[in-house]
């Protein structure tokens, strides 16, 4: 079951946080969450990056390709490529 907040589900706010950029409430809500998908823990992570939060964008990042190995079970290219990509957005800003 999930908690509802007086905004709606907490999921919902956290997707309109991230959808909105608004990194200080992704970040707190994701905290109160049980689980984020993958793909919205990707969105978070890039999140970090556009903020230059490059502590929280490596910590996230190296979590987020864990969690992609665990769940997707990628090929080492594809893999490969999620990697590069994760690290070019780093070196970009």
């Amino acid at each position: 079951m999930r908690s509802v907040t007086s905004r709606g589900h907490q999921y919902s706010e956290f997707r309109r946080a991230l959808e909105r950029g608004n990194l200080w409430v992704a970040e707190a809500v994701a905290r109160e969450l049980q689980h984020v998908w993958l793909e919205d823990a990707l969105t978070l992570t890039h999140l970090y990056a556009e903020n230059e939060h490059w502590d929280k964008f490596e910590r996230a990042a190296m979590k987020w390709l864990r969690r992609y190995l665990d769940e997707k079970e990628p090929t080492l290219k594809n893999f490969a490529k999620v990697v590069r990509s994760l690290e070019r957005r780093q070196l970009d800003e």
